[in-house]
């Protein structure tokens, strides 16, 4: 190649790809890592979500015992429009979740007690849909799992209860935001009031049911990373590097990228999409693992800038990338379609600046402060959370 050609192609790569001070690599790739982490916390949380697309079954087909229906749950309303009006409260996005039809479940606290159980009285759910309806009720804190078009709400922690047999149930909130007692299968109470997000628990909003399937397990090594229609489910392993998928929980297959030893590899998968990425290079599935194919996206980001990438793939296929610029912080882009042959930046930034796009079903959303941001077209559009009511 002469040497004209080799300064174009230097003048074409710095014109459109900044390059990291090498000395920050480093942090960058724990940065990514620490993303991932907040990213596997929701994951594991949606790892119920296949299992409430269809008919809920008992784990034991031989057996003829009926459910176990739970008493319905107390809502107290009025205690929580005291906790969400309260100045000091807060929004603890660890513990709300996002379901996939784009509805928040957040878990607001008011300071007082223990990390772990809150002060007495100090916590409210609230629910919030995509279309702009809300609902709201006192309640100690339990574990929050999304589903489908809803959310599961475990038992309250043995340690934080205070006596009442409601905390030792768990119930459901249906697409409409109204609490449901749950019907339970065969020993399915026993794992799964407390761990709803355990993948053996399946939950079905429409008939208020939960039954448990003993025979699902998980990879060695792995954790959930996202659900897709009821015939696949995926995992990867803890280095990011290998994706598994299952179409029944019980055998997987898999798949570990090509890419060298070291580089920054993102593995995420929805639907029946799986992507195995670096910055510009992608090995991808679109047939849940039926056939794979590898991609170089250079061209394809000639429009973005872009440093380290860390990449989200949602349900429908639009790639959607994280890269941090000196000087603007983490900047989210987004394909314009499945075939990923053009990307543009999105106006998504949170206050505290660190942007991980989370795919729940048919939702993006992005944790902020206090109002999330949710998409229910591939990240195209956003919407805010709606404010708490604070008092002044």
């Amino acid at each position: 190649m002469d040497e004209s050609r080799l300064r174009s192609m230097r003048g074409d790569v710095e014109a459109h790809v900044e390059l990291p001070d090498f000395a920050v690599v480093a942090e960058r790739g724990r940065q990514v890592r620490r993303r991932r982490a907040v990213v596997a916390g929701a994951a594991v949380a949606a790892a119920v979500l296949v299992a409430t697309v269809g008919v809920a079954q008992t784990f034991d087909r031989e057996r003829t015992q009926g459910p176990v229906q739970q008493p319905a749950p107390t809502i107290d309303r009025t205690g929580a429009a005291r906790v969400l009006s309260d100045p000091d409260a807060q929004v603890d996005a660890d513990a709300s979740k996002v379901d996939g039809a784009g509805d928040l479940l957040a878990v607001v606290t008011v300071p007082g007690g223990s990390d772990d159980c809150g002060a007495p009285g100090g916590t409210a759910l609230r629910w919030s849909a995509v279309d702009g309806g809300s609902r709201s009720w006192l309640e100690r804190r339990r574990p929050v799992v999304p589903l489908v078009d809803g959310f599961v709400l475990g038992s309250v922690p043995a340690s934080c209860r205070s006596g009442a047999p409601a905390e030792t149930r768990a119930y459901l909130v249906d697409g409409a935001g109204k609490a449901r007692a749950l019907a339970w299968g065969p020993g399915a109470e026993g794992v799964c009031a407390a761990q709803p997000a355990d993948p053996r628990c399946r939950f079905d909003v429409q008939r208020a049911s939960g039954s448990l399937d003993p025979d699902i397990s998980l990879p060695r090594g792995t954790e959930p990373v996202a659900t897709g229609p009821a015939e696949v489910r995926w995992a990867r392993s803890s280095d990011g590097r290998r994706l598994s998928w299952s179409d029944d929980g019980r055998s997987w297959r898999s798949r570990t990228t090509s890419l060298p030893g070291g580089s920054i590899v993102s593995a995420t998968a929805a639907g029946a999409w799986g992507v195995l990425a670096g910055n510009t290079s992608v090995e991808y599935t679109s047939d849940a693992g039926a056939t794979w194919h590898s991609r170089d996206l250079s061209a394809a980001l000639r429009g973005v800038r872009i440093a380290d990438v860390d990449w989200t793939v949602t349900r429908s296929g639009v790639l959607l990338g994280v890269t941090r610029l000196v000087g603007r912080g983490d900047v989210l882009f987004r394909s314009t379609d499945p075939s990923w042959t053009r990307f543009v930046e999105t106006d998504v930034h949170t206050s505290f600046g660190l942007v991980s796009p989370m795919v729940q079903g048919e939702a993006v959303y992005v944790v902020d402060d206090e109002r999330w941001l949710v998409s229910t077209d591939d990240g195209a559009t956003w919407r805010r959370t709606p404010a708490l009511p604070r008092a002044r």
